[in-house]
């Protein structure tokens, strides 16, 4: 089952998931879905602009990876729930023309699921469809 996959980012290759579908899988576990449009997110600033209204970042947000690091890693403080799964729809065009910002969200996302299972025992999920 996807929850308790160890991968952070899923890939559900040769499988038709739809976004809502994957909210109705996480929901009832408790998590916090979020949903991004990934034709929509063309390079860093337009992903973190994204990010804090998807995911209710606080406004101190600073926009910027290392904020993004501390906002992720702090998500049980201002959003209560037993996990979180963002979901990036169309994700082919997701920064398809900023390979290098793709690397450097994916790592961030990575260090902050480490450390949210860790210290919190919370799963992140990021589901590319």
């Amino acid at each position: 089952m996807f929850p308790d996959r160890k991968e952070v980012f899923l890939r559900p290759d040769g499988e038709t998931l739809k976004a809502e579908e994957i909210e109705k899988l996480f929901s009832p576990l408790g998590f916090f879905t979020a949903r991004l449009d990934g034709a929509g997110v063309k390079d860093k600033r337009g992903l973190l602009a994204a990010l804090a209204s998807a995911l209710r970042f606080p406004a101190y947000f600073g926009y910027n990876w290392d904020a993004l690091l501390d906002c992720l890693r702090s998500l049980p403080e201002f959003m209560n729930a037993r996990g979180y799964a963002l979901i990036i729809e169309r994700s082919d065009l997701f920064l398809k023309d900023s390979p290098a910002e793709l690397a450097d969200f994916e790592e961030i996302v990575e260090t902050a699921a480490e450390f949210l299972l860790e210290k919190y025992k919370l799963r992140l999920k990021v589901f590319m469809l």
